[in-house]
């Protein structure tokens, strides 16, 4: 009888024990799995995000490597062609003295000591090939009538250089001595019509050899194929994976490079150390989480303020993880063009949304692209200077000139500056350099105007010891003597960028360009009266020179 009124209210308590010990397992279970999740979740965020930043970088570092290979392999290619050119013009005037057969040899061995991988040079008088040098290999190709040719394309490309009148390009393709090349034709003309055709002949191989295509790395693919869609090297594979795209103009064409990865850009990204790196720092971190939550639910009865504390420090380890992904982000080279346009767009989308201290900053990055753009423009323009096809004839020294001060009439009118010309000669010169060299130096007189009185420049020609000098006078600022010399070098600023702004490469790059034409750039200067840059020119020596 005793035993029933102990019973009866055991059972609730031991409901209630049972309950509160299901809760005490239950719910830090659950909190653990909530932090799991939230790490998971964690996880695939970042990781998303970092592995966009890395297809961004592994695309502007594929992007260098092809825009460096296509211009390789666009001047290899042009190198070649501008011997085409010379060859019409030796054969119009040869042709002209009847001298063709005899000089023919002498001239054709000079070119193919120019380059390397020229196969033959004909001429084709009626356009039948009746000379061809070297001789050896290529008998086969006397006689061949160039408009009747039956092989596809031989006979079109030479209906094309009759029409355009310019250098046409056929290839690759196999050749009646055997193997592979790339056909350059263009027409001769004499008294009222044609008077026939020339053609080099270049093996595809040597120019390919040129470009040295081995400095693809690894883990991309690459081809070369024409407008037409024929493949000239390469993997075709490489143009089906979202490939970079670079395009070589040619005279009456075009090729294409393209430059992909052979699996993809997100399985580079996900193949990069660095990743990797990232993984592993965040299991770390997130195991260290779990730890410390574990202790923290376990503890939190008897540990209050303990589990305050390291709740406390597992919000430090979070704000520094965020920050640890800024940072990394932030040092990473994402690409220019990428981050001009990117933070155009944004400025455009959110001018007038935003408070004027965040429309500033959108500002700064614009302006902050911008410069590095003119920076890395001039970089590669100082770099390629020596590789870009020279185009030195005699022309007027005021034609470019002209088309400096048209692109400078904006700044010249903004700063009030007065620009005297005298006239000036032709020159022994390449026309878009001395452009170039001319808005140099105008710009600078512009840019180191006196604060004091208005800004006068002065362009006159004279002629020294063989050499035609076109000076560029102005009454600016001046240069102390011990700089003279140092302004010509890379990257030289004698003012802060703030003061003047500026990538400090124009000067640079302007005598790189003068000595490029077989000339020298130089200055005199006194400091707060102003500076003379004199350009001079080889004097070119003809007959009916002014």
């Amino acid at each position: 009888m005793t035993a029933q009124p102990l019973t009866a209210p055991r059972r609730p308590a031991v409901l209630r024990r049972l309950l509160a010990g299901g809760l005490r397992i239950w719910k830090p279970a659950a909190v653990q799995a909530a932090v799991t999740l939230v790490l998971l979740v964690g996880y695939v965020w970042m990781a998303d995000v970092y592995v966009r930043v890395l297809v961004a970088e592994h695309r502007a570092t594929a992007a260098l490597t092809a825009s460096s290979l296509a211009s390789t392999l666009s001047s290899a290619l042009n190198e070649r062609l501008a011997l085409v050119r010379g060859l019409t013009a030796f054969v119009e005037v040869a042709s002209g003295t009847g001298s063709l057969a005899d000089q023919f040899p002498r001239y054709a061995e000079g070119l193919r000591r120019s380059v390397v991988g020229v196969r033959n040079i004909s001429a084709a008088p009626d356009f039948v090939v009746r000379i061809v040098y070297p001789m050896e290999g290529n008998e086969k190709v006397l006689g061949n009538d160039l408009l009747r040719d039956a092989r596809p394309g031989f006979a079109d490309t030479v209906q094309r250089a009759i029409v355009s009148r310019d250098v046409t390009v056929h290839g690759p393709v196999n050749l009646l001595q055997g193997g592979q090349g790339l056909i350059a034709r263009q027409i001769v003309y004499g008294p009222g019509k044609p008077w026939g055709a020339v053609g080099l002949v270049f093996d595809v191989g040597a120019i390919l050899n040129e470009v040295r295509f081995d400095r693809v790395p690894a883990h991309l693919g690459f081809a070369v194929v024409t407008d037409g869609g024929q493949q000239v090297a390469g993997d075709a594979l490489a143009l089906k994976g979202d490939p970079l795209v670079e395009r070589i103009n040619l005279p009456d064409g075009y090729w294409h490079l393209a430059l992909a990865p052979r699996t993809s850009w997100e399985g580079l990204a996900h193949g990069d150390p660095t990743f990797r790196g990232f993984q592993l720092a965040f299991f770390l971190l997130s195991l260290l989480i779990e730890t410390v939550t574990f202790m923290a639910i376990g503890r939190r009865h008897t540990l209050e303020r303990q589990v305050d504390l390291r709740t406390a420090e597992l919000g430090r380890a979070k704000n520094e993880l965020e920050q640890f992904a800024y940072a990394t982000a932030h040092d990473l080279q994402e690409p220019l063009r990428a981050i001009a346009s990117y933070a155009q767009l944004l400025e455009r989308q959110q001018r007038g949304r935003l408070d004027e201290e965040s429309e500033g900053f959108i500002r700064e990055i614009v302006d902050g692209a911008g410069r590095l753009k003119m920076l890395l423009r001039d970089v590669q323009l100082f770099l390629a200077e020596d590789r870009v096809p020279l185009g030195c004839g005699v022309i007027p020294a005021g034609d470019p000139l002209k088309a400096a001060l048209a692109a400078l009439a904006r700044r010249i009118a903004d700063a009030g500056a007065a620009v005297t010309v005298a006239d000036l000669p032709s020159v022994q010169a390449d026309e878009r350099r001395l452009r170039e060299i001319f808005i140099v130096l105008i710009a600078n007189a512009i840019e180191y105007r006196h604060p004091y009185r208005a800004a006068e420049v002065q362009i006159f020609h004279r002629r020294v010891d063989g050499y035609d000098v076109i000076d560029v006078r102005d009454n600016g600022i001046g240069i102390e003597p011990r700089y003279r010399d140092q302004i010509f070098e890379v990257f030289r600023r004698l003012h802060p960028r703030d003061e003047h702004p500026g990538t400090g490469m124009g000067l640079a790059i302007a005598r790189k360009m003068v000595e490029r034409l077989g000339g020298r750039l130089t200055v005199l200067s006194s400091p707060g009266v102003g500076s003379t840059f004199s350009i001079h020119l080889p004097h070119p020596s003809f007959r009916g020179f002014p």
